[in-house]
């Protein structure tokens, strides 16, 4: 394995171990849910590593969290989740903004990112609700709205911190690359 494929799965797994930190330790509970850095850490993962590496490292701090504090089941939804968020920000940053690191960029990377998770979030508490607990369509979006509270706090999060973590984690990806 040469060096640098080294550093760069050194790197990734200390990203995820970082993701899996945050949300463990550093979350506000919110109703059923709770606001976290985790996501914001994703978008910073993509955006320093690539979508390949940063759903990697989504996956497994993601995942892990899941696992580690009784989620198990559902953690094949947070990753599958993580993933979709990586893939719509690899056509967004990648594709349509060519990794163009502009201040601009990575603030509406972040909004789109925190805009991606709501909707997703919305989508599977009104499927879960309309299939689980047999509601008609409108009542399943009202039951799902108010159980996303937290999505939308970790929403905000994810847009205001996106834009300054993503300049610290790029100078010290960078830098030790050098």
């Amino acid at each position: 394995m040469k060096k640098e494929e080294l550093r760069r799965i050194i790197e990734v797994s200390l990203f995820a171990a970082l993701i899996l930190v945050s949300v463990q330790f550093l979350r506000i509970q919110v109703g059923p849910q709770f606001i976290h850095l985790g996501n914001a850490l994703v978008v910073v993962a993509v955006l320093v590593f690539g979508s390949k590496f940063g759903a990697l490292a989504a996956a497994l701090g993601l995942g892990l969290f899941d696992i580690l504090n009784g989620y198990a089941a559902e953690v094949w939804i947070t990753i599958l989740e993580s993933l979709i968020v990586c893939y719509v920000l690899h056509l967004v940053y990648e594709k349509a903004m060519k990794s163009k690191d502009k201040a601009s960029n990575i603030l509406a990377v972040g909004i789109i990112a925190a805009l991606t998770k709501i909707i997703l979030n919305l989508v599977k508490y009104t499927i879960i609700n309309s299939l689980v607990g047999n509601l008609p369509l409108l009542a399943a979006m009202t039951g799902a709205l108010v159980k996303i509270t937290g999505t939308f706090g970790t929403s905000i999060v994810t847009a205001l911190a996106v834009p300054l973590l993503y300049p610290v984690f790029k100078g010290i990806v960078q830098g030790k690359r050098q």
